[in-house]
């Protein structure tokens, strides 16, 4: 059984090759799946990564990737989603993919993955930069349950704000 950092750092690997090719994530992730089921050593390798919930997570962010993308784009507010550095862009779409979608994973426990796997592998400002995204989506309370809710809710606290 794989680890769920080993498993994020994995999905993050396959959404940035579908980030960079243009493809959908869930064919990226079929493809090695059969790339590496020819050599049963690579299986071994690849199963200590993939599993269902890398699986699950990969199709979570595939179905809801525009949607997203649109909630990255209204928090990021002085960034066009194209000008996020490319693994910035994919944590965050794992990350609030995950917080929407496994509610059976604490909020703080994705939000901290995501900051740690950003240091490894993003860049010098990556770190606070997600953070400061998924921070305001992991506060909310109950979490939504579909990415739309998730608009609406962050939607209404927006207006609230501006209102008082």
């Amino acid at each position: 059984m794989p680890s769920r950092r080993k498993t994020r750092e994995f999905v993050l690997q396959v959404l940035f090759a579908a980030d960079a090719t243009n493809e959908d994530p869930v064919h990226i992730l079929s493809f090695l799946e059969k790339h590496f089921a020819v050599d049963e050593e690579q299986v071994v390798k690849l199963d200590r990564v993939v599993d269902d919930y890398a699986r699950e997570l990969v199709a979570a962010v595939a179905a809801d990737r525009e949607a997203i993308d649109n909630v990255i784009s209204v928090l990021s507010h002085r960034w066009k989603l194209y000008r996020i550095n490319r693994v910035d862009r994919n944590v965050l779409r794992m990350a609030i993919a995950e917080l929407v979608h496994f509610h059976s994973v604490p909020g703080p426990v994705i939000l901290n993955e995501a900051i740690e796997i950003a240091k490894r592998y993003g860049g010098e400002n990556s770190a606070s930069f997600i953070n400061g995204i998924l921070d305001r989506v992991q506060t909310i309370e109950p979490r939504p349950d579909c990415i739309a809710r998730l608009r609406e809710l962050l939607s209404a606290l927006d207006q609230s704000v501006t209102t008082d």
